[in-house]
């Protein structure tokens, strides 16, 4: 029964740095694709193709990143709070 309850805390724990590492991709090439969007902006080429396609794809990271982020959020502060308490328990023994 414990060997269950520690395989699921560790796949969660797996689950959620993977989470904070696609989080992370994401964020990062967003701002490649900000930085070629103000690039092409200085040139004035907001009215191309590239300009709108860029765009298209930092606002489709943008709503991935603002869907999952507050996921992971919450579940790192779960797992602070977890630490927390088995502190407190080692600490009072």
């Amino acid at each position: 029964m414990t060997e269950d309850h520690i395989d699921r805390a560790q796949q969660f724990l797996d689950s959620l740095q993977r989470l904070g590492a696609q989080l992370k991709a994401a964020e990062n090439q967003q701002k490649i694709y900000l930085s070629r969007m103000l690039d092409l902006k200085k040139e004035g080429q907001t009215d191309s193709e590239e300009y709108a396609d860029l765009d298209s794809k930092s606002k489709s990271l943008q709503e991935i990143i603002d869907k999952y982020r507050p996921i992971y959020l919450e579940r790192m502060e779960m797992v602070k709070q977890v630490s927390t308490i088995a502190r407190r328990k080692r600490t009072k023994h």
